[in-house]
């Protein structure tokens, strides 16, 4: 484990090996001791003549050499700080150690080895360390996923079930950068280690690895003076959970479709429409901007089930709703099937001369379909439409009355254009039918 080094505290590690001479070490370029202090001698239980010489390595048992060996090859010429490994002392007794080191270099700047300071963290009597194995049995063969991760984001150790999340084993792990196996993770190390720096917790998160979903618990590992030197994380596999949480999402989506659509032609239907409706006369109202509705309704279209059939019905009514759709294709235009044969489109920003346009184009695009209408005087599907359009709008009346108005204005125009023919366009704004109401009246 290591704390990254560098500015003002790298001067300081500078200054506290200086410090501390009973404690230091030197090692060169191919890691033979040069110097050992008295305190590190008494540390690894051994004499002078038996340490200069030697590799760090002769005073490890195998695997800890290779995992150090891993440590140098991975941060060449790097000061590192709370490092901590396992020696082999003479009377075969094992002692962890936590090093502090700066590299040392020569006048062309090639690195000619290390000086640093130890202490020494335990003694571990291995005849007696049952609780140690067990320790280690426990984290080695726990069915979580644990790892550990260093400040500079590369793995210290990691236990089996982790490394197979990654198909490689433990020992492989040692020393990569977690963004190596994990694109992107790398930062969020960073900003995990910055909330532990700060006394903050680091919240639980959830990633997506392979076809497999993880939550990811992070906790901070302190060294003996209490600084934060690593990330211990455990993920644990909630794919499961993030499926039937899938399952769930599309089963609602699918419901709001059904809830909002017609089944038949997929336009909004008519509690859509209505909703949409009193939005639109709500931001009509506040912003004095024109709304207009057209109603729609395919001509004499009973005699064309009677005729045809209910099969050709349906698939007449959505082509006709085809149709509807591409001809209002600019935003914030809804089209919806209000009920058997009948259409309603709201059209937010548009007068009624401009209502009148947009329909024109509308009765135009459906008899380009030229479907065949044996029973009609055209001989083939038409419609008729009534146009209304909000104007002179009196504040002291609410959303729902003007909604009722531009409906029950569109419908009486949708009628007046029956009686002119069919295949017809009529415009009403709702003063008009206010003034027919009042003439009615009086």
């Amino acid at each position: 484990m290591f704390l990254d080094m560098n500015g003002e505290a790298l001067d300081r590690l500078h200054a506290v090996i200086h410090e501390h001479p009973q404690w230091q070490w030197e090692i060169d370029r191919r890691y033979r001791f040069t110097k050992v202090a008295a305190g590190v001698l008494s540390l690894l239980g051994r004499d002078h003549d038996t340490v200069v010489g030697q590799q760090i390595y002769d005073f490890m048992a195998p695997k800890e050499a290779a995992r150090v060996a891993r440590f140098f090859r991975n941060r060449p010429a790097t000061p590192f700080a709370c490092v901590i490994s396992h020696h082999l002392r003479a009377d075969g007794r094992t002692v962890a150690i936590e090093s502090d080191a700066v590299p040392l270099k020569d006048e062309s700047g090639e690195l000619r080895g290390y000086r640093g300071i130890a202490q020494g963290v335990m003694d571990i009597d291995l005849t007696q360390s049952e609780s140690v194995y067990r320790m280690m049995a426990i984290y080695n063969t726990a069915p979580s996923a644990l790892c550990l991760i260093g400040r500079d984001g590369r793995y210290l150790a990691a236990n089996a079930a982790y490394a197979t999340i990654h198909a490689l084993e433990p020992d492989e792990l040692v020393g990569r950068k977690v963004d190596e196996l994990l694109p992107g993770e790398g930062e969020r190390v960073r900003q995990s280690l910055k909330l532990l720096d700060a006394g903050q917790d680091v919240p639980a998160h959830e990633i997506a690895h392979g076809d497999r979903f993880y939550q990811v618990l992070a906790n901070p590992v302190h060294n003996l003076m209490g600084h934060v030197i690593g990330i211990t994380t455990a993920w644990m596999d909630i794919t499961d959970r993030k499926q039937a949480e899938q399952k769930l999402e599309e089963t609602n989506r699918k419901l709001e479709q059904y809830a909002r659509h017609d089944h038949l032609t997929g336009l909004a239907n008519r509690r859509h429409i209505d909703e949409v409706l009193t939005e639109e006369v709500h931001r009509a109202m506040r912003a004095e901007h024109a709304l207009s509705v057209l109603m729609f309704d395919v001509d004499v279209f009973k005699k064309y089930n009677d005729h045809y059939g209910h099969l050709r019905g349906d698939q007449c009514l959505r082509a006709v709703a085809v149709a509807l759709r591409k001809a209002l294709h600019r935003h914030g235009d809804l089209v919806g099937r209000y009920g058997g044969e009948e259409f309603v489109a709201i059209l937010p920003g548009t007068d009624a001369i401009g209502a009148l346009k947009v329909a024109g184009a509308i009765i135009h695009a459906i008899n380009a379909l030229n479907i065949p209408h044996a029973k009609s005087k055209y001989g083939r599907i038409t419609l008729s439409i009534g146009a209304s359009t909000l104007e002179n709008v009196p504040h002291m009346q609410g959303v729902e009355e003007h909604c009722d108005a531009l409906l029950q204005a569109a419908d009486r125009a949708l009628y007046t254009a029956k009686l002119s023919g069919r295949n017809a366009v009529y415009g009403m704004t709702t003063g008009e039918l206010a003034n027919a109401w009042h003439d009615v009246v009086d």
